[in-house]
């Protein structure tokens, strides 16, 4: 054994290890060896006393009480971790799903277009919007002698636009109906 390989194994093994074999016959025939063991061995035994002196001023409890906290909210980040991953794996797997789905079969709707007898086109418009909802539409044409809507909609929708305006556009149901005038006889 020569000195690299004594001060290899000093540097890696425990004191107490270098004292018996060929590690021990090399340290007590070289001087130099012998002298560096020598100083480890005192550094350690100085490092042992200063560490056993040593006196924490957080009782252990408090240490304890913290570590248990932190081992709880590492716990639960890692829960959350998990519940983003497994929502952003879904949505994903939702987005894609969603590309490849076939489209919904189109609504069939209907255009239709009503003369006004009774009432105005505004308040036509404003009777069927409710009815209508955001699939169908209103167009109103201000200009016509008479007044006239036209209504898109889907088929049912459609159905409840011809009931409403049956029974709010009928001048035999309203007071809309011109009046009559009898020429007088004498």
């Amino acid at each position: 054994m020569n000195c690299d390989d004594y001060l290899s194994m000093l540097s890696t093994l425990p004191v107490e290890e270098m004292g018996v074999g060929r590690a021990r016959e090399h340290a007590v025939g070289c001087r130099d060896c012998d002298r560096v063991t020598r100083v480890v061995v005192e550094r350690e035994r100085s490092m042992q006393l200063a560490f056993g002196t040593l006196h924490s001023f957080v009782p252990a409890e408090q240490i304890a009480a913290r570590a248990l906290n932190a081992s709880r909210r590492h716990m639960v980040a890692l829960w959350y971790r998990i519940g983003l991953g497994v929502a952003l794996v879904s949505s994903g797997v939702y987005f894609v799903q969603s590309r490849n789905a076939p489209a919904l079969p189109a609504v069939p709707t209907e255009r239709e277009m009503f003369p006004l007898r009774c009432i105005s086109s505004e308040a036509a418009a404003e009777l069927l919007r409710p009815f209508l909802g955001k699939s169908g539409t209103l167009s109103i044409h201000p200009n016509s002698r008479i007044g006239i809507i036209e209504v898109e909609a889907p088929v049912p929708q459609m159905a409840k636009a011809r009931q409403v305006l049956e029974r709010f556009d009928n001048p035999a149901q309203s007071d809309c109906a011109e009046p009559v005038i009898v020429p007088k006889t004498r």
